[in-house]
């Protein structure tokens, strides 16, 4: 045990107490899934009714904001509870493999669990770099949409990985290359949605990895454990597999928000209204059919793990948090993917149900994505670190307590000649950005324009707003800027 790290509780050592077993913990994660994909929520398209009912056993989060806007550097906010500029982790690497990953001195909080007793699980995409404290690891990277071969590319091997490869070729052979070879047809270049999976739906990497923990759940070890379900979609390429390809009719999907509108004043775009094609609605509707067929086979997937909480009687001894690394343009604004702070990329899904469950109840408070670590901790019975930037949700799960107000985070592009940082109140949200000596920023009123379409950082009648919310972001990287003391993490 490191010194000054926090002892084994007593309920963990077998010492004589009243205290109740320490819970169990499921963390599910999505990747790139826009908070206005879940029904419970009013969504325009889609139906997720096992999503639906684990937020009918607990908390929905409508606010629930990330701390930055691309997968590695999210997630090491997750894992961490700290914020990129504390970690270190601000970018991706075009390269995924070279990408920085977290020093030894940053725990995760996973590891201060396995500390504590519990035997640690991670299934699917984690995109820790390299992944660090789990006991039990059937993982993939994620699906990589420039990897169009599944070996030999200067970027590195196939993301989905020799464990996922394995299980398919000993299913289909020859299975696993066809996934890759699909996408040197001539039309994935440009659309990323020209072929669906070439496997049955039982052999797509989301069936496997909602499969693995299932069947962990259903034979858990003695200790209390804690468990990463991480599903690759729905991150593109989007790769519907056949049986979930006809479910959305494309020409059925709306045109996207803000799909010509002046972006002059959006400092990622700085473009002009522009007249779209046809050809290019069309691509928009087909990429949002694809994404919620991969929406629905990613909802069974939930269910399957839901069933079998139901089956084992696990749900009154059982924190089961459910949350996405951060959202998808999906056309919106004539854009796809992430890398900014618009809501449809900033403002995920989040679901928290306690041991024993709580009334539904939906909170509009803004929270912090990386909330979910000391949630984790607090629920364990573990004490918080201090350094810990995060706070957790119990608080609020439990009692209604207010939140904290505010939501920070940051942003660094691949070849870090961009960076920005942002904080988003309940009513309007700052984003500050740089490009080398050019400076500008965008400035939201929400409740007046919800969509973002009007950015009004210069407007003198929002010069105090802009003024508070910059000075919270100066305050916010203060009081939290310290590495976590030596004595934390030396000899680890």
């Amino acid at each position: 045990m490191l010194p000054g790290a926090p002892g084994r509780p007593r309920h963990l050592r077998g010492e004589p107490t009243a205290m109740p077993p320490p819970p169990n913990i499921l963390l599910i994660t999505t990747d790139q899934q826009r908070r206005d994909t879940l029904s419970c929520l009013g969504a325009p398209i889609g139906r997720t009714p096992h999503l639906d009912a684990l937020a009918a056993r607990g908390v929905v989060f409508d606010r629930c904001m990330i701390q930055n806007p691309v997968c590695i550097p999210s997630r090491a906010c997750l894992q961490t509870g700290r914020y990129t500029w504390q970690h270190g982790v601000r970018y991706m690497e075009n390269e995924i493999d070279t990408t920085p990953g977290l020093p030894p001195w940053e725990w995760v909080f996973h590891e201060r669990l396995r500390r504590a007793g519990y035997h640690t699980a991670a299934f699917g995409k984690i995109h820790m770099m390299p992944e660090r404290g789990f006991d039990t690891m059937q993982i993939t990277g994620g699906k990589g949409a420039r990897w169009t071969q599944s070996t030999g590319l200067p970027i590195g091997p196939g993301p989905l990985g020799p464990q996922y490869a394995a299980w398919v070729e000993a299913r289909e052979p020859g299975g696993y290359e066809r996934i890759y070879e699909v996408r040197r047809h001539p039309d994935y270049k440009q659309h990323l949605t020209a072929n669906p999976f070439p496997l049955s739906a039982e052999l797509h990497p989301d069936t496997w990895i909602g499969g693995n923990t299932a069947d962990f759940i259903a034979n858990p070890p003695a200790a209390p454990w804690f468990v990463q379900c991480g599903f690759t979609g729905p991150h593109g390429p989007l790769d519907v597999p056949p049986e979930y390809l006809g479910r959305y009719e494309p020409n059925d999907m709306p045109v996207p928000h803000g799909w010509d509108a002046d972006l002059s004043a959006h400092f990622p775009y700085r473009h002009g209204a522009r007249p779209r094609t046809p050809e290019e609605l069309a691509r928009a509707r087909r990429f949002t059919a694809y994404y919620h067929g991969l929406m629905d086979l990613l909802d069974d997937q939930v269910g399957r793990i839901m069933a079998t909480l139901d089956r084992r009687n696990l749900w009154d001894n059982a924190l089961v948090m459910f949350v996405s690394d951060h959202g998808e343009m999906r056309g919106d604004f004539g854009a796809y993917g992430k890398g900014n702070f618009y809501d449809p990329v900033a403002n995920v899904p989040c679901i928290v149900v306690p041991p024993g469950g709580a009334p539904p109840t939906r909170r509009s408070d803004v929270i912090e994505m990386f909330d979910l670590a000391p949630t984790a901790l607090d629920y364990a019975g573990l004490p918080l670190p201090p350094h810990m930037a995060a706070r957790s949700l119990r608080p609020q799960v439990e009692t209604g307590a207010p939140g904290r107000g505010a939501a920070f985070g940051d942003y660094v592009t691949n070849d870090r000649r961009t960076a920005c940082a942002y904080c988003r109140t309940d009513r309007h949200k700052l984003v500050l950005w740089t490009t080398g000596d050019e400076r500008c920023g965008e400035l939201f009123d929400l409740h007046d324009d919800p969509g973002e379409l009007n950015n009004r950082y210069e407007d003198p009648a929002l010069a105090g707003v802009r003024r508070t919310l910059t000075e919270l972001i100066l305050q916010r990287r203060l009081q939290v800027d310290a590495p976590p003391p030596r004595e934390e993490w030396e000899g680890a």
